[in-house]
Formats: C-alpha cells, sequence, structure tokens
C-alpha cells in the first residue's frame, strides 16, 4: 500500500467533487490537533487523495488517536447515527462498541503489520442497535517519509446481505427439497438442455424405479414402450419452444404394472428471458384413468357441476365463439351470461392484456394445442381482477377439433403478492399452484394457514380470505372428525398420517356436505430439523366412490327389473351365456322351473331349444354388441313334457361392463301364440269375405252399366215425343191467335214452360250419364283460361247482376278439359243463380298445394300432393245439414217459383270430382255465402 501511495503523487490534493472533500476543505482545521492539510506530510496528503478517488469504502485513521477521515463509499457502513460526527474524530470513539474487537488490529498496523480478513462479523450500532455485520476489509500502514507508521489506510467492503443471501438461499433450497420429498408425487428438476439434475424420493419409493439410473435422460427406460415416442417428443417440443411441458404417459411401476401419470413442467427464465431450468411434477393419475374407462360424464352433468363450482368456467367451439359461461363469471363481472357468450367477453379484458391474449387464443387454435393464461378481467365493481386460466383443448371422439375448456381462478391476490416473494419461493409456489390436487401449508402450533392452492379451497369452500388465520378457525366442523387430533399428533411426533378414502363433512354456506378423500398431513422442519409446521394433501376421491355406489344402485335395479318385470326377461352371462337371473314369466315360457336353469349355460339346461338358430342369433349379438329383434319366431319347447310349437317376440340386447366390453346378453320375450293363431283363423276368415265382395262388387259395376245405358237410351228415346209436343203447341198457339180465350193460352204456356223444363232434364240426364262412362284423356288444363271462357258465356248475366270473378293465379292440372268447363261453369251459374237480391254478387277463387295427409278424407292418397281450389260467393248460402245432401242428384232445396234448375248441377260437379280422384266438400250460411272446397290430384 505505502508503495502504491508514493506511485500516485500526481493526484491532486482534495481534488474537486464528492461530498467528502467538501466537508474536509470547509472543516475548522486550526482548532483541529493535526492542523490545516497544508501541514501533513506528504504521504498523508496522498493518501486522501487516493481514498476521495476511490469507489471502494476507505478511510484514514491518523496517529495515535486514530484521527479519522473517510470518503463517500464508507458513509453506507456508518449508518444514520454516525455519520456526519465521525468526521475528523477518533476511531476508537466512533466504533466504541466494537473497539475490543478491533482495537489490537489497528495496534497491530501501527507496528507495521497489515491484516485482512473475509466476512469478519462485527456487531455494529450504526442505526440506533446492534446489528451483525459482515465485512471484507484489510488495515495497511501509512509511512512517513522516514519510514515510520503514521497511519492506518483501511479498505472495506460490506458483504452482510450478500451472506444473508446465500443463507436465506441455503434454507430455501433445503425447505424446496424436504417438501419437495413431502408432497404424494414425483418432483423433478432439470437443467435448461432438459437433462435431469433432481428427482424426488417419491419416483424410487412409489414407483421402485432408482434414482440414480433416472437422472439425465435414464427416466426414459421406465416409460412403456407404446408411449416412449410421445413423451420424448413432447418434451423435445417444449425445450424448443419453450412451452409448458404437459402430457401422459405410463411409467413401469414397482409391483410389475404399468401407472399412468401425468407428467408437468414450467420453464424457469432469467431475467433476459432464457431459460435456465424446468421444474417439474409427476403425479399419478392411475384411479383417474380408471374412473374414466369407467363412467363417461354427460354434458349436463359438466354443465351442473360448472354452475355450481365457484371457479370460473367457461366453453369455446372451434371458432374461439364462446358457448358457455357459467354462473361464476356473472358474479365476478356482474354481466348476464347472454352478454358474455359469443364474442361479448372480449370486451372485458384489460387493453393492456387484450392482443396478446387474443394472439395466444388464435395461436392455440392454429395448432389445435392447450394453453394457459393470465390476464385482467373488468370486474362488477369497476376493477381489474387478474385471473389464471388453464385452457385445455377439446376433441370430438372422430378427433376432430371441438374447441376449448377454460378454468380460470382470481389470482390477484397472489399477483401482488408475487412481487416479494424471493426466487426459491416462487419456484415452490408455482410447483403448488400447479398441482391438480388440495394442498395446504399450516404453521406453529395454532395450525395457521400460510399456503392454500385453489384446488384446496374449492375444497373448503370458504372463499379466498384464509390465509394467515388458523386452521380450526377456518374449518371448525372437522372438530369431532378426528382430524385435529392427527395434526396434533405429526406435529408434535414428526410421524407422518395418511388416510384413505376416508368421509369428511364440510359446511359450504351453511350447508354440512359429505365427501371422500385420500388425504395425507407431514410434518415441515427447519434447516436444524425442528418442525414449524404440516403440509397438507389431498385428493377427493368423492365422484369415485359415488359412481361405485351408482354401479351397485344400477345393478340391483337392474336385477329387479328382472325379476318384476311385466314380460318374460333373463340375463345370459358370459360367453357360455349362463342364466344369471331370470323371472317367473320367463321359466313359464321355457317350460322348465328355475331350480334346473339358473347358473347353467341355457343350452345345457335347455336342451330342447338347439338347433333352432338360437345358438348363432345369441353368438352373433354377444361378438358384434348388435341388437337383433324378432316377431313371432316359431321355437320348439317343452310343454307339460312334450314339445310343442310356440310363437315368441323377442330381444336380445348385449350387456358391458364399465370398460365398454361385451360380458352377456338381456333377452325380453312375449309369447303370442295366442295371438298368431288368432289372427290366422280370422285371415281365413277376411280372405272369404273377401272373395264374395268381389263377387258382389263385380255385380254393382255390371248393374251400373246397365242403368246408365238405360239412362241414356231412355233419354235419348224421349227427346223425340217431347219434340213433338212443344212443335204442336207452338203451332197451335199461332194458328189460333185471336181466337182463345184466357184460359186456353194460358194452358198453352203451361205446355210450352213444361216442355222446355223436360227438354232441360232430359239433356242433363244425357250429360250426367256421359260423364259415367268417364272414357275420355287427362290433358293439361289451364283454369284461368276456363275461368276465362265461362265469364264470356256468362257476361249478360253478370252485366245484369253487376257481378264480380275475382280469380287469383290458378294452376295447370291433369283433367279432362270439358268436364272442368262444366264443373266450374255450374258452380258459377249457381253463385250467379243464388244471388242476395240487395246485393252484387262476389265469386273468389284461389289455390294452394297440399299434402294428401293433412285433408281429413280417407279416398285421398296420404303420400300425393293436391291442389286445393277454395271457391267462394257472398250469396243466400244454405244450412249446415244440406252440406252432403245438395250433391245428390235431383236434390232441391228450393221451390221451382222461387229458383229454376234441375236438381243435377252438383251432383255432375261431384262426378267430375270423382272421375279426377279427388274430393269435393262445402259449407255455407245466409250471412256469409258458400264455400266449395275442390281438391284435385297435381298429378293422375
Amino acid at each position: 500500500m505505502a508503495e502504491q501511495i508514493k506511485s500516485v503523487n500526481h493526484l491532486p490534493f482534495l481534488q474537486e467533487g464528492g461530498e467528502m472533500g467538501e466537508r474536509i476543505r470547509s472543516y475548522d482545521w486550526s482548532t483541529h490537533p493535526l492542523g490545516k492539510p497544508e501541514s501533513w506530510p506528504q504521504m498523508l496528503r496522498l493518501s486522501v487523495g487516493l481514498m476521495l478517488d476511490n469507489p471502494f469504502g476507505m478511510y484514514i485513521a491518523w496517529g495515535k488517536e486514530y484521527f479519522q477521515f473517510y470518503n463517500d463509499g464508507y458513509r453506507p457502513i456508518l449508518g444514520l447515527t454516525k455519520h456526519p460526527q465521525a468526521l475528523g474524530i477518533s476511531t476508537r470513539e466512533t466504533f466504541a462498541e466494537i473497539w475490543h474487537i478491533i482495537g489490537d488490529m489497528f495496534e497491530g498496523v501501527m507496528q507495521g503489520k497489515a491484516v485482512g480478513y473475509p466476512d469478519f462479523l462485527l456487531p455494529l450500532n450504526r442505526n440506533g442497535f446492534i446489528e451483525d455485520c459482515y465485512f471484507d476489509f484489510s488495515y495497511s500502514p501509512i509511512r512517513l517519509e522516514n519510514g515510520t507508521v503514521g497511519g492506518v489506510l483501511v479498505t472495506v467492503v460490506e458483504t452482510t446481505e450478500k451472506l444473508k443471501a446465500v443463507e436465506s438461499l441455503r434454507q430455501s433450497e433445503s425447505r424446496f427439497r424436504q417438501m419437495a420429498n413431502a408432497l404424494p408425487l414425483v418432483i423433478w428438476m432439470a437443467n435448461a438442455n432438459g437433462e435431469i439434475n433432481f428427482i424426488s424420493n417419491q419416483w424410487e419409493e412409489y414407483y421402485g424405479n432408482p434414482l440414480s439410473e433416472s437422472l439425465g435422460n435414464g427416466w426414459i427406460k421406465f416409460v412403456h414402450a407404446d408411449d416412449i415416442e410421445n413423451a420424448a417428443n413432447a418434451w423435445k417440443h417444449s425445450l424448443s419452444t419453450g412451452n409448458i411441458y404437459e402430457t401422459e404417459f405410463r411409467i413401469h411401476h414397482k409391483n410389475g404394472t404399468y401407472h399412468w401419470i401425468l407428467v408437468r413442467a414450467l420453464p424457469i427464465k432469467n431475467a433476459d428471458g432464457e431459460i435456465i431450468s424446468w421444474y417439474g411434477s409427476n403425479t399419478d393419475i392411475q384411479d383417474k384413468k380408471i374412473s374414466e374407462d369407467q363412467a363417461k360424464e354427460s354434458e349436463a352433468r359438466f354443465k351442473t357441476m360448472a354452475e355450481a363450482s365457484d371457479i370460473l368456467i367457461s366453453v369455446a367451439n372451434q371458432d374461439l365463439k364462446t358457448i358457455f359461461f357459467n354462473k361464476a363469471w356473472e358474479k365476478l363481472t356482474g354481466r348476464p351470461v347472454a352478454d358474455l357468450v359469443n364474442y361479448g367477453w372480449i370486451d372485458l379484458l384489460h387493453p393492456e392484456d387484450k392482443e396478446a391474449f387474443l394472439e395466444t387464443s388464435r395461436k392455440a387454435l392454429k395448432n389445435k394445442e392447450s394453453f394457459i393464461a393470465q390476464f385482467r378481467v373488468l370486474a362488477k365493481n369497476g376493477s381489474y381482477r387478474w385471473l389464471l386460466a388453464k385452457i385445455p383443448v377439446r376433441f370430438n371422439a372422430d378427433g376432430s377439433h371441438a374447441g376449448f375448456v377454460s378454468s380460470s381462478i382470481d389470482i390477484t391476490e397472489g399477483k401482488q403478492a408475487e412481487e416479494k416473494l424471493q426466487d426459491s419461493e416462487q419456484r415452490l409456489r408455482i410447483i403448488l399452484e400447479s398441482a391438480p390436487f388440495p394442498i395446504g401449508v399450516y404453521k406453529g402450533w395454532e395450525m395457521m394457514i400460510e399456503i392454500a392452492n385453489q384446488s384446496i379451497l374449492d375444497v373448503w369452500g370458504k372463499g379466498q380470505d384464509v390465509i394467515g388465520k388458523s386452521y380450526k378457525e377456518i374449518l371448525p366442523e372437522l372438530q369431532n372428525q378426528d382430524i385435529f387430533r392427527q395434526l396434533e399428533n405429526v406435529f408434535t411426533t414428526g410421524i407422518a398420517f395418511h388416510a384413505k378414502n376416508k368421509p369428511v363433512k364440510i359446511e359450504e354456506y351453511g350447508v354440512i356436505k359429505k365427501y371422500y378423500f385420500d388425504y395425507s398431513f407431514q410434518p415441515l422442519t427447519d434447516s436444524e430439523g425442528k418442525i414449524y409446521g404440516v403440509i397438507n394433501t389431498a385428493a377427493d376421491v368423492t365422484d369415485i366412490n359415488l359412481a361405485n355406489l351408482k354401479v351397485q344402485e344400477s345393478e340391483k335395479n337392474i336385477r329387479n327389473m328382472v325379476v318384476q318385470a311385466p314380460v318374460a326377461m333373463c340375463i345370459l352371462r358370459s360367453h357360455d351365456f349362463i342364466v344369471e337371473i331370470a323371472n317367473i314369466k320367463m321359466f313359464e315360457l321355457w317350460g322348465k322351473p328355475g331350480k334346473e336353469i339358473l347358473n347353467r349355460p341355457i343350452f345345457e339346461a335347455l336342451p330342447e331349444a338347439r338347433e333352432q338358430g338360437l345358438e348363432e342369433l345369441l353368438e352373433k349379438v354377444y361378438s358384434t354388441g348388435e341388437s337383433f329383434e324378432a316377431d313371432e319366431l316359431r321355437v320348439n319347447l317343452p310343454r307339460n313334457g312334450k314339445i310343442e310349437t310356440v310363437y315368441v317376440n323377442f330381444v336380445y340386447q348385449a350387456l358391458r361392463k364399465n370398460d365398454g366390453k361385451i360380458n352377456g346378453v338381456l333377452a325380453v320375450a312375449i309369447d303370442v301364440s295366442a295371438q298368431v293363431l288368432a289372427r290366422r283363423k280370422i285371415e281365413d276368415i277376411v280372405g272369404d269375405r273377401t272373395k264374395e265382395l268381389a263377387t258382389a262388387n263385380k255385380d254393382l259395376q255390371k248393374s251400373n252399366a246397365e242403368l246408365a245405358q238405360f239412362a241414356y237410351i231412355a233419354s235419348h228415346d224421349l227427346q223425340e215425343p217431347l219434340r213433338k209436343i212443344s212443335t204442336f203447341s207452338q203451332m197451335l198457339q199461332t194458328s189460333m191467335v185471336g181466337t182463345l180465350n184466357e184460359n186456353a193460352q194460358h194452358y198453352l204456356a203451361k205446355i210450352n214452360s213444361a216442355s222446355w223444363r223436360m227438354n232441360r232434364l232430359i239433356r242433363d240426364v244425357l250429360t250426367y250419364s256421359e260423364l259415367v262412362k268417364a272414357e275420355q284423356e287427362f290433358t293439361g288444363v289451364n283454369l284461368n283460361d276456363v275461368i276465362l271462357n265461362i265469364q264470356s258465356d256468362y257476361d249478360l248475366l253478370i252485366e245484369e247482376k253487376k257481378a264480380t270473378i275475382i280469380a287469383e293465379t290458378l294452376p295447370v292440372v291433369e283433367a279432362i278439359p270439358l268436364q272442368m268447363f262444366q264443373l266450374f261453369s255450374n258452380l258459377v251459374g249457381n253463385s250467379l243463380k243464388f244471388a242476395k237480391k240487395d246485393q252484387p254478387p262476389v265469386i273468389t277463387l284461389s289455390s294452394t298445394i297440399v299434402q294428401g295427409n293433412s285433408i281429413a278424407t280417407i279416398i285421398l292418397d296420404d303420400n300425393k300432393q293436391y291442389h286445393h281450389i277454395r271457391f267462394t260467393d257472398n250469396g243466400i248460402g244454405f244450412k249446415a245439414e244440406y252440406a252432403e245432401q245438395i250433391f245428390n242428384i235431383f236434390q232441391r232445396l228450393h221451390r221451382k217459383s222461387e229458383y229454376e234448375g234441375t236438381g243435377i248441377g252438383l251432383a255432375m260437379c261431384k262426378k267430375i270430382i270423382v272421375n279426377h280422384r279427388g274430393a269435393i266438400n262445402a259449407f255455407g250460411s245466409s250471412e256469409a255465402g258458400a264455400v266449395f272446397n275442390i281438391i284435385l290430384p297435381v298429378q293422375q
């Protein structure tokens, strides 16, 4: 040091800058024992210059009194109570509380012996109290020009915080490893390259796989051969992308089988974002896998559980459109669920988080992969809450992408506390929070809750505000369930406690609910081995217990159903079709008592049923799982000591185990022998009656044809004498003009009128008889043209009565053109004839297409389409009781003196409709007029 001081004589004394330099320059040295700085020895001045220029803590203790001068770098060591008073006074006075430690060192330096120590402990009073402080320091002599020692140059660096951090890290690492070995799952660590450098004891304890053989990449050899590629590739992918590693595969178990495990790993990054290590956990999910195989939860159950959960749950489809939110979202946001679905929730995201979250979502959608996200959501009180969302991908049964399921928890408090955690504590909490089962840490005899992950909070159902409260305060209902005693015993003895499938009653919102748990209490010890708390881990196995109870109940119900069924039923188990259970009706059908059948293969106990095709049917149902049904199957079975033929309706239905494998057949049968025999007898009778009916129908058709021929001939023969009567009466009336009296003229008028009516009646009868033949061909008929032609024929009468015909666009029908003209001409003529005297006639026609089964009539084909043409008028109408009668031939509702006509017109209309395989009906009233519904096939 003296050589160094001699080599810096180029430094200016008390150079400018620095608070201490200013203090030394402004100090009143006239009263100081050393006098003014200009009178100091050269070595002292050089030492002060060097000290002020040095960034490290340095000071000079000069002379036998050790008067001290120090630089700015030394000030923090003095603390709040020693600076600035220490400047210029004796070191002995400044550090009186440690002078008994450092005094001898100073004396030795004054004798020319330099000293130095690393991480030296000194109990220093610098802030008003004694505190343990650690320093790297050296004491060097400052020699005068004559070689004597004039003072001590002290260089010092405080290492207190470094040593505390090292000690804290050591304790934290010890605690981490201790807790890792206490958890009921395997905890492991890997370096940035993915090589395992730590595995907790459970790896060997649970699975029997040696730890020494599993480090590095040795763990792969314990993976099931079918899963190695998936596990290794997934690990390589996470290492290359920095994504969370999460997968499931089978691992060798010490019992010689393979167990399914869930493996998760989180990357730990430094301040530059570089991955420096991985922390992972292996959770045994063998029971979960078995449970999943035993029962598939329905969508309704999922929604019921989701609505009952405090966790924020949502479901999105393959387009990221959210189709379901549970009530917890509504409770958090104050928004109705209807406002959140689809994309309504996006507006609730914090502006700083929105784009990043959406980009992550879109990337996961593109890659069809799960992801975890943290983001802020606007709560109903106007503040933003931090959520942690685990968003696994969903797939359909065919492997296609179905979307995502999101489960989110409020981590606002966790985020706020996260900033205060040390690195080691942060790593531990990540592992605890990511564990898929409840974990709690309780400290002290009072069991104060220090850590409670979301899973255990969900189990407790007491809300989030539990940290810092005692276990007994949060869960007083456990007082009489022996759990408090178990905790106290673990804390007192240090012996861990494990319970499996233990019933526990927990009060949730005032209601006691019963659960089943596998749980453990493990003691926690500090670095000295002293117990300071208990870690509680658990697994909720309530669903497994309930599922087992349901299976038992289901089995019981099936047996009761078989025994009490009103039809013959039985259950045949295994490939041998052993009769496990059957009811009395089945024994009656088999014709044997139950003691000869039960617990024996059916074809061994009932050999009479062999070689009738039943063996093949049962074998097919058992091998394929396809049900088989048969009606009126003929089977030969024993009856009263002999074989009889019976007819049976039966069903064979495959029975499956929880894993889906077929283990039996359910048979349901009904003896329909009596019905079959009765039906066959009826069929014989019906056959005879059908033949008789066919003969009668043939005779009736012949009679109708003869009657139609007679009507035609009679009508044709009547026209000749009628013409003579009409002609001679007109000639008589003309020749006798002026000579006939009034009575004779009246009689001749009566003869002419009667002959005209008779002539019209004969023509109508002829026309009707022509309709009976119906031998013309069908062709396309435009009903719009038909109505126009009818309007032209009736134009004078229409003008006289100021009538209006309103026809919507009518269809083109397959029909006989002349008959369509006759049909609508008769209807229009009737409407004009039966119009009200004080109201102009209005006739309206409309059309629609209908299906045959929509019309209440048996003459139409249910499978065909029809034109429904509605014909209405505003005339005098008719009474409802005449709706069928008006279509009978020669039927009149009014006297001839009131309305002329022959009574054949509507009968012709009905016959035309029958010829066209359609239907016609009518209804009317004096107020609304008449309505005719005409039904014609779209295709003949």
